[in-house]
């Protein structure tokens, strides 16, 4: 015994000394057979309804009916192998036989040895239907389309290409013409001569008549002992519909970045969901201390709702648990609650920031089980982008007042220096030229005492004119304003990469001077030329890479600007920085070029320093105002 499950044998021959050595020999040669011997076909017949036999073995003369008649019988309701074993056959019995659907032909003989023959045929024909039914049934279960085609006609097809061509059974579809179920694959159906498989797109009608989206591999095999190609259709509708929608939430998530407001990330927020879960509703809720709070609802009627953290709720369990709630039927779930129409599902997702949940976005359908997991990774992309930009609000408003803070003693320090300059210069030019006359006068006074009413007259003007310009120098020293034109250069820089939105795949490194930078220029053009400088090496880098900033200040102020992308075209090179250049769909061609002239027009240069392979580096300089 091998510890399987015994062979049972139903052999069947009208001459009883036959049944008598198969079964001794039988079940002597292999342990594992268990041989039920039976003299008529309908015996047979009878036994194979009532129990589970592996093989059947059959003699071909019996007096009922021949083993042919009996084995076609048993193919109107069973499989099971069957082997003709007679010792009056001939090639004719034999062709009939295999046409009848029997498994294995074989001859008596008279010698012991025979049996072990007759014994691997048993084994064979049983492992054979055994992998023949294990294959079916993984083809019948597949939940990809398998068809086979010969010359584009469908020779079989399982389940699945059943339900994709909308057809109940099987044979409706077989000798049908491929092409009237695939759309324009006339010259794809060639699969490649090496016997390796090919995978292509193509889009087919459904059973609805509605046009779907499906991935094919194909390759060669044989059926029925001719070539034949072997198609497995996976419909990739939903797959391509998520891909779609997720690109959507990474192309409009940029939007967020303008936001620098709650009430505008809400909003924006809202937006963006409508384009992703249409027909549903949905809200946007913030924590605030320990309460959850509605700020915006779109598909019903808006309501103020406010809700405690630690009470019943499907949001609120989000908030606290740090983590998405997907509700299939709202009927049975114990956190549920009412809202504004009756919801059959539910899914909420909370955006988290340092582990703590500071808003949840919600969706609820009228339908039950009307979220997937595709669904609750495309909203959980999305919650990413919203944390992201409650983190640069939060820092936002927290640097603001520190900004305020060195912007008021930069403008101080800065007002300081800019009156010392013109008290310097007073106190050298014109008080200097009244001081020098009045000793003059004075020494000459001493030599010529009669020319003193005339150099009386020069004493008292140098004096009016000299407390002139010491009243001038104490309302310069007294003021404090700095210049509208007066930037900051790390500062600008910093709050303009905050406000940039970089993809996860972009990497950045900084790296400041560690003076503060001053330089003169308008604000809104310095920030615009900053802008345009980040974008277009963002651009530059849509498979990801790093994104390099540094600014020096050794004679002028320099900010360098570096990407890895694959650098800028040899042919782009001589028009880079002219206007409506560019190689961008959508895109003006005006962004270099306005930055090269804001900054050149301020005295200052843009230039690109090198470009290739590695990536491509511009440098921006302006002449230094202060370095303090």
């Amino acid at each position: 015994m091998t510890g399987e499950r015994q062979l049972r044998i139903l052999h069947v021959d009208d001459e009883e000394t036959q049944l008598e050595l198969t079964k001794l020999f039988l079940e002597q040669i292999d342990k594992d057979l268990e041989v039920r011997s039976v003299l008529t076909p309908e015996e047979a017949l009878r036994l194979q309804k009532e129990d589970a036999f592996d093989c059947i073995i059959s003699d071909y003369r019996m007096l009922t009916m021949n083993g042919i008649e009996l084995a076609e019988k048993l193919r109107e309701n069973s499989d099971i192998p069957f082997i003709l074993y007679t010792g009056q056959g001939s090639e004719e019995v034999a062709e009939k036989a295999f046409n009848a659907g029997i498994d294995d032909y074989l001859r008596k003989e008279g010698e012991p040895t025979h049996f072990q023959v007759l014994a691997k045929r048993i084994r064979h024909a049983v492992e054979k239907h055994r992998t023949d039914e294990l294959y079916k049934k993984v083809v019948e279960e597949s939940r990809d389309a398998i068809i086979i085609l010969r010359d584009n006609q469908v020779q079989f097809l399982n389940k699945s290409a059943c339900g994709l061509m909308g057809v109940d059974e099987m044979e409706t579809c077989i000798g049908k013409n491929i092409h009237e179920f695939l759309i324009d694959a006339q010259d794809r159906l060639r699969p490649p001569a090496d016997g390796s498989s090919y995978v292509f797109e193509v889009d087919f009608r459904a059973a609805n008549g509605a046009i779907r989206g499906g991935e094919v591999t194909l390759s060669k095999t044989t059926y029925h002992g001719e070539e034949a190609n072997l198609i497995f259709i996976r419909d990739i509708t939903e797959k391509k519909r998520n891909a779609e929608r997720l690109e959507a939430i990474y192309q409009q998530a940029v939007r967020l970045s303008s936001a620098v407001t709650i009430q505008e990330v809400s909003e924006k927020t809202l937006d963006i969901m409508e384009t992703v879960f249409s027909h549903q509703t949905i809200t946007f809720h913030i924590v605030e201390g320990p309460q959850l709070k509605t700020l915006g609802m779109r598909g019903a009627q808006y309501m103020d709702l406010t809700m405690p953290i630690l009470g019943k709720g499907v949001t609120t369990k989000a908030v606290r648990e740090a983590r998405s709630i997907l509700v299939p039927d709202t009927s049975i779930t114990p956190e549920f609650i009412r809202g504004p129409t009756d919801a059959k599902s539910e899914l909420a997702v909370p955006a988290v920031l340092d582990g703590e949940t500071v808003a949840v976005l919600n969706v609820e359908s009228l339908k039950l089980n009307d979220f997937t997991e595709e669904d609750r990774k495309l909203l959980e992309t999305l919650a990413y982008h919203v944390a992201f930009t409650f983190n640069r609000i939060k820092r936002n408003d927290k640097e603001a007042i520190e900004e305020e803070e060195k912007r008021r003693k930069l403008n101080y320090v800065l007002g300081r220096l800019d009156h010392a300059e013109k008290v310097t210069t007073m106190v050298g030019g014109e008080l200097q030229k009244n001081i020098l006359s009045i000793i003059n006068a004075s020494l000459l006074l001493r030599d010529k005492p009669e020319l003193v009413p005339r150099i009386a007259d020069s004493i008292g003007a140098n004096a009016e004119t000299a407390q002139l310009v010491s009243e001038r120098i104490r309302e310069t020293v007294s003021s404090n304003t700095l210049g509208e034109g007066l930037i900051e250069v790390n500062r600008l820089m910093r709050k303009v990469l905050d406000e940039t939105f970089l993809p996860r795949n972009i990497r950045v490194r900084t790296q400041y001077d560690e003076a503060l930078l001053i330089v003169e220029i308008d604000e809104n053009s310095f920030t615009r030329v900053l802008r345009n400088l980040l974008n277009n090496a963002i651009e530059a880098m849509p498979g990801g890479g790093t994104l390099a900033l540094k600014i020096t200040s050794l004679y002028d102020m320099a900010i360098e600007v570096r990407d890895t992308g694959t650098g800028i075209q040899e042919r782009a090179m001589d028009k880079l920085f002219q206007p409506f250049n560019t190689t961008k769909q959508g895109h003006s061609g005006l962004g270099l070029a306005f930055c090269k002239n804001t900054i050149e027009s301020n005295g200052g240069t843009l230039e690109m320093s090198e470009t290739g392979a590695k990536g491509t580096t511009f440098i921006l300089k302006l002449p230094l105002k202060r370095k303090l």
